[in-house]
């Protein structure tokens, strides 16, 4: 009986099973999606995932987002209210510091301490202080005073560990950066007659950054001695705007004074903050 009532009624078997599997399919990709409300006012929704991307809208706090897909920080969205899709930066879609969102903040910025662990980098006349020390300390003082722009910050170091000279690259690489500031400080056989601080990029996307970055520091109690090239390896092997500053020569004594304290460190954190600010908001499309 149950054999020839299948039989029967196979068609609409088939047919209920189909609805059924369909129904279960659509409920479980409903649950499945992840939504996002955006925190700021004025983020950009663009045609691509970053900010050299085409701005479709600038969308208001409280938008609902649909999330499609992901690709190194930028986030594929549907809009709730029209359901067009474009990109957004997660992080600025995502932020709880941010008011209103500035072209600042949809950069992701890479810090590169120079030295650390076993490279102790330059030293000291008297071979007491390592550069590797204050690379580090002054790059920590930027990505705090970055904080408040809304800013992506990445560091290829946040310890005393060495990295690599070949490996300094990859991190603005993978996550599609679009600005790497590499932290130095000089040393000369000049020794005290040796002063003040340099600019250096290598590949042509970086010498605007460079020149925008060295206006900000003409303010620094240490001579400025400008921009200039230079193949060092950290800004040579990247395809992202790159550049290396020198904050200062570490076995001059009266340039160690100021490379020491955390006053000076932070007016180059604030100063480049600065500059940053400007860089970005001089090539960046926003709605």
């Amino acid at each position: 009986m149950v054999k020839k009532w299948l039989l029967s009624n196979l068609i609409g078997i088939i047919i209920t099973v189909s609805i059924l599997i369909t129904v279960v399919g659509l409920i479980i990709s409903l649950v499945s999606k992840e939504e996002i409300i955006t925190h700021p006012n004025n983020v950009q929704f663009r045609n691509g995932p970053g900010r050299q991307y085409k701005s479709l809208a600038s969308l208001k706090s409280g938008t609902r987002l649909i999330v499609i897909d992901k690709k190194h920080g930028w986030w594929q969205v549907r809009r709730s209210d029209n359901e067009k899709v474009g990109w957004v930066a997660s992080w600025v879609a995502n932020s709880t510091i941010l008011k209103t969102a500035k072209p600042i903040s949809e950069a992701t910025i890479v810090l590169d301490p120079g030295h650390g662990g076993s490279d102790t980098g330059a030293l000291s006349s008297n071979g007491k202080y390592k550069e590797k020390t204050y690379t580090l300390r002054t790059a920590r003082h930027v990505r705090a005073a970055l904080k408040s722009t809304g800013a992506r910050v990445i560091m290829t170091r946040d310890s005393d560990k060495i990295v690599p000279l070949l490996e300094i690259p990859i991190p603005g690489e993978k996550n599609k950066a679009d600005a790497q500031i590499s932290f130095h400080f000089d040393s000369s056989a000049e020794g005290t007659k040796a002063t003040g601080i340099s600019q250096y990029y290598y590949h042509k996307n970086s010498k605007t950054l460079a020149e925008v970055v060295s206006s900000s520091l003409n303010n620094m109690p240490l001579n400025n001695r400008g921009v200039d090239t230079a193949a060092y390896i950290a800004i040579k092997n990247t395809s992202q705007p790159a550049i290396l500053l020198e904050n200062g020569f570490i076995n001059n004594n009266a340039d160690l004074k100021y490379i020491r304290k955390s006053s000076y460190q932070k007016k180059i954190a604030k100063n480049l903050t600065t500059a940053l600010t400007t860089y970005f908001k001089q090539n960046t499309e926003m709605k």
